[in-house]
């Protein structure tokens, strides 16, 4: 079968010689539908500079949904045509898997039977496979598995009413983290970036106040706005954002991190900081509170408070795929989807 496979040394490839997956008694096999490009691991898995994965060739993807086109025997909560989230591949002999979202067929488990039947379930993540439902268009589908990420971090982060919140970044991590913030009844919501349509975007969605950090400084706007932050998010990834932060929070204030690229040599000015003051991140998915807040996030799609056009703005063919990732290179969109 055929889908995305990368080296670590910044290639990516488009094959046909990975083998179809096999199915257990549990497992439904699944047919990609489309699958996003993730702007933050995606790249530096490619790159190979996501720490923690260095199994390569393998297979690319994380952001994919799919139609069931068969089931195992023991199989209850799936049926042939559901569309699912977060459908993966497993390792084979060919490629090892770094999610597998990018490939033609893939897998899901039926966590729930394999439960009744008395079989734990060890890995969390597989019980966020969910069924979507009907009103979601399938090609956007995938950026659903951002949004949870988002707004699970966003109340893992303590993200409450009355809440003064600067974001520093316009991706779409940045513009969903705006979004979710705004939900949650944050009293003034501060974005800082360097894309103008982004930015305007920001602002659509539940930014208040947008700053161009490239023309202006970010920490004289929050003093202007608000003073001082209660929370400031760092979804970018970057030390020099960081030591920003720490000049934008309140004493006792939180600087989050949700971005994932910090490195050692990006120095942090300590001393223009409180004494006092918290760091909280949440660069991964934790899955045990990411499976309590999916139905939220598809209450707010339904109830059209978080729309996924605002988000998903590249549908591209699998046999282009080339395409989609030069768009997240020259940041020319936010959530590419490239389907088969």
């Amino acid at each position: 079968m055929k889908g995305l496979i990368t080296d670590g040394k910044g290639n990516v490839l488009l094959k046909d010689d990975i083998p179809k997956p096999d199915i257990g008694d549990y497992d439904a096999l699944v047919q990609t539908v489309g699958c996003g490009i993730c702007n933050g691991t995606e790249l530096k898995i490619i790159d190979g500079h996501l720490k923690g994965f260095s199994t390569y060739p393998a297979v690319l993807g994380h952001e994919a949904v799919g139609r069931v086109i068969e089931t195992g025997k023991r199989v209850k909560n799936y049926k042939v045509g559901d569309l699912v989230l977060r459908p993966g591949l497993c390792n084979n002999d060919k490629y090892y898997s770094l999610w597998g979202g990018f490939a033609e067929f893939t897998t899901v488990a039926d966590c729930m039977s394999m439960e009744e039947d008395g079989i734990a379930v060890e890995d969390v993540s597989l019980k966020s496979r969910i069924v979507v439902p009907s009103f979601v268009n399938e090609i956007e589908a995938p950026m659903l598995i951002t949004l949870e990420e988002i707004y699970s971090a966003a109340k893992r982060l303590g993200v409450r009413e009355d809440m003064r919140i600067v974001i520093m970044g316009c991706g779409p991590v940045g513009i969903a983290m705006a979004n979710f913030c705004k939900i949650l009844g944050a009293k003034f919501i501060l974005l800082g970036g360097h894309h103008e349509a982004r930015m305007t975007k920001a602002l659509e969605v539940g930014a208040d106040v947008v700053v161009n950090t490239h023309k202006e400084d970010i920490v004289e706007k929050v003093h202007k706005y608000m003073g001082a932050a209660d929370l400031y998010i760092d979804a970018v990834g970057n030390g020099n954002t960081l030591s920003q932060g720490l000049r934008c929070i309140k004493p006792g204030g939180t600087i989050g991190i949700y971005g994932i690229g910090l490195k050692n040599d990006q120095m942090i000015d300590w001393e223009h900081s409180d004494y006092s003051w918290k760091i909280h991140s949440v660069q991964w998915p934790d899955y045990s509170h990411l499976i309590t807040i999916q139905k939220d996030v598809l209450n707010y799609v339904k109830e059209g408070m978080v729309n996924l056009s605002d988000y998903v703005t590249h549908k591209i063919p699998i046999e282009h795929y080339e395409d989609g990732f030069e768009l997240i290179r020259k940041r020319q969109g936010l959530k590419i989807v490239l389907t088969f």
